[in-house]
């Protein structure tokens, strides 16, 4: 029962990385750079949160990924 749930939340957790990751702007700071606006202020808090719940998101990852070896293994 308990490893249904945390293969559950591991294959959730995958696509919400994926998500997360995807979302982050390149270097040349996706379409700001294209259309010449600047958007400088919000992007960056933005920015910031969604660096966060990468990490967040990341770390919840490895956690549930190590109990999942441990208790299958």
């Amino acid at each position: 029962m308990l490893n249904g749930i945390l293969i559950v939340i591991f294959l959730i957790e995958c696509v919400l990385l994926v998500v997360l990751i995807l979302l982050h702007s390149g270097k040349d700071a996706g379409m700001a750079s294209i259309t010449g606006f600047s958007f400088a202020s919000s992007a960056s808090v933005m920015e910031r949160n969604l660096t966060r719940y990468t990490i967040i998101t990341g770390v919840t990852w490895f956690i549930t990924a190590f109990l999942l070896g441990w208790r299958l293994g």
